[in-house]
């Protein structure tokens, strides 16, 4: 059985709020493991803060808006994020050179990385003149790996 929801976000922090008490709730209603709840809130704050703060600047707070659907079942969380902004693939991006120290390394792309890192699966195609990221957290491998972790 498939829960979840779907809604609109404004571009401002409001929006960002009202996202995360939506997932927190979800969350909470279905005990999804911390570390889970975690990582999908991590990725969360990091792309729409890229989105809202980069791809949807310089537009109008009010027609500025990210569309945000959270589907659960049984094996795996997905996220998906729609957008009519500027075409932009935030993993097309090299990686980091995390092995450089901080003055060495160039500044940008961490948050991208560390999406990358938490999320089983990312990624983003423009559909429809839409940006499209998905993002999905394997649930069955995330309690198996708790379980280890118990032991």
């Amino acid at each position: 059985m498939r829960h979840g929801f779907r809604m609109s976000v404004g571009a401002h922090a409001d929006g960002v709020g009202k996202l995360n008490a939506a997932f927190a709730g979800l969350a909470e209603t279905h005990a999804l493991p911390d570390a889970v709840r975690r990582s999908v809130n991590v990725a969360l704050d990091e792309l729409l803060a890229n989105k809202l703060s980069h791809g949807m600047a310089d537009r109008d707070a009010g027609s500025a808006k990210v569309e945000v659907q959270v589907q659960l079942d049984e094996e795996r969380l997905t996220v998906t994020i729609t957008d009519d902004g500027p075409g932009f693939d935030p993993f097309g991006q090299a990686e980091p050179d995390t092995t450089l120290s901080v003055e060495e390394r160039e500044i940008g792309g961490l948050g991208i990385h560390l999406v990358r890192k938490l999320m089983d699966e990312v990624s983003y195609e423009r559909r429809d003149g839409k940006n499209v990221v998905v993002l999905v957290k394997q649930l069955v491998v995330a309690e198996e790996k708790n379980l280890r972790e118990e032991s």
